[in-house]
């Protein structure tokens, strides 16, 4: 049987967690999971989106509590300003 989070998007399950969740909270979540995502960029984008989603008084406490969390925990800090990827380049 299905969980309703199995039936959400992933984007749908971020906006969910930005309501039910402080900033904080968030934070502290993220950092708690850094080490299991092995692919680093990915983290960040997951990051970068949840930023997108608070308002801006709450998305810098997010980001500023994610990197402090983060920097306990011997991490890098986000790479928070990443240039989008260009969609004209010939493949």
């Amino acid at each position: 049987m299905y969980k309703l989070y199995d039936t959400l998007t992933q984007t749908r399950q971020l906006e969910i967690a930005v309501c039910a969740k402080t900033p904080t909270q968030l934070a502290q979540t993220f950092a708690a999971y850094v080490g299991q995502f092995y692919d680093r960029d990915a983290f960040d984008e997951l990051a970068r989106q949840v930023h997108e989603l608070y308002d801006a008084d709450r998305a810098s406490t997010f980001r500023s509590q994610l990197d402090r969390r983060l920097c306990e925990r011997s991490r890098a800090p986000v790479a928070w300003d990443v240039a989008p990827a260009r969609q004209d380049r010939a493949a």
